[in-house]
């Protein structure tokens, strides 16, 4: 485990692949430090040490990253490197960043620890993180110096904001548009005012599914609350994921033993402190839908969810558990239900708002510059729709 710092007042010539140094007006000139952590017990100590007046998203809070960096990255060789940037003059955290570094081919990449499980990337906002353009510009040539011993920084699917706070790293100059979105609502009423807001159809819709549901058996909706519930629903949920994921074809990574060795772990500690949570749906002795999230201040994140065979498809099992998820919830003050990523038709029957993600993406050595460029030009094709029309057009049918 290890930490060193730097202070920085005036930027001065970093890496020669970031833009070169701009003379600030004088009045934008903030000095800042910035430290690098090294090691899993190191950034979560920074974690601890940046107090309480922070601001982040669920999948850089401590109860997430810790079980991550206790099970999945090591699975997956990943390690843990934290980058945290403070106020020279006071000593103030203005951001900090937890990243994994992992292989890819030659390189070594540094990135927000997504691993496959976390759908937003972020840094963590101290009380002065920067706002303005100078100092956003600032804190980020600060930071770069502790990047050394990497080629590529990859920030992928940053939100705009973070728990309604600016987050810095989407307004630098060199992000772009993510391939995905996110999607989420706000329940301000009841769970019934909600459907009736859908309309007459989409609301009949879920009533007669409920009422077919019944005719199943009794319908018995419960969070799983031992760890012998917990290895059962998990369970269920796996098999459901997989069998459908193995009709549809192609590969399914999160069945495999290290993903279900991450997610029993979250679940387990999530006992104690409401975290994470896994529901079951059942009519009579079968279920029909499994639903694993995480709760975040007032937010909970649908992270999967799966659904019995063909036989219950016209139940919408899918939709009947979330709608259900949504009931107990809204009784405990969650109110935002975040869908997360992928732009799905079942998530847009609940009335979702899709909100943009950011990417940024910087070659440190020249090693890196073919996979940047691609990646810009991938980014350039997204933002255009006649590009995009005719990269389908080109794409190889199957």
């Amino acid at each position: 485990m290890t930490a060193v710092g730097t202070v920085i007042a005036v930027p001065s010539g970093t890496i020669s692949t970031i833009e070169p140094d701009r003379v600030m007006p004088s009045s934008a000139i903030v000095s800042y430090r910035a430290e690098r952590y090294d090691g899993a017990d190191a950034v979560l100590a920074a974690m601890d040490a940046a107090g309480p007046l922070t601001a982040s998203g669920a999948f850089q809070s401590r109860g997430w990253l810790q079980s991550l960096y206790e099970t999945l990255a090591q699975d997956l060789g990943a390690k843990p490197v934290g980058i945290a940037v403070h106020d020279a003059a006071t000593g103030a955290l203005a951001y900090l960043l937890p990243l994994v570094e992992t292989r890819r081919g030659r390189l070594r990449v540094l990135s927000f620890p997504l691993l496959g499980v976390s759908d937003y990337g972020g840094p963590i906002l101290g009380p002065k993180s920067p706002l303005e353009p100078a100092a956003i510009e600032q804190a980020w040539r600060t930071m770069v110096p502790r990047l050394g011993g990497a080629d590529l920084l990859q920030l992928q699917n940053m939100p705009t904001t973070l728990d309604g706070r600016a987050n810095p790293l989407a307004r630098h100059k060199r992000v772009a548009p993510a391939r995905h979105r996110a999607n989420s609502l706000v329940v301000e009423d009841t769970v019934e005012a909600l459907l009736r807001a859908r309309g007459k159809k989409y609301r009949k819709e879920a009533e007669r599914c409920f009422r077919l549901l019944a005719e199943r058996g009794p319908p018995e909706f419960r969070r799983a609350e031992t760890d012998d519930d917990i290895a059962k629903a998990y369970a269920v949920l796996q098999e459901q994921q997989a069998s459908r994921r193995r009709e549809a074809g192609g590969g399914y990574v999160l069945d495999h033993p290290e993903y279900a060795r991450f997610y029993e772990s979250i679940l387990r500690d999530g006992l104690s402190n409401g975290f994470a949570s896994i529901f079951t749906l059942r009519a009579g002795s079968d279920i029909c839908a499994a639903l694993l999230g995480i709760t975040h201040g007032t937010s909970f994140t649908l992270l999967r969810i799966s659904t019995a065979g063909e036989d219950w498809k016209r139940l919408s099992p899918g939709r009947l558990i979330v709608l259900e998820t949504m009931r107990a919830l809204t009784t405990q003050g969650i109110r935002t239900f975040d869908m997360g990523i992928g732009d799905y038709a079942f998530k847009h029957g609940f009335g979702t708002d899709a909100a943009p993600l950011w990417d940024l993406e910087l070659p440190l050595t020249w090693a890196a510059t073919p996979a940047v460029v691609a990646s810009c030009a991938k980014a350039r094709v997204r933002q255009s729709p006649r590009l995009m029309a005719l990269a389908k057009r080109l794409q190889p049918r199957s």
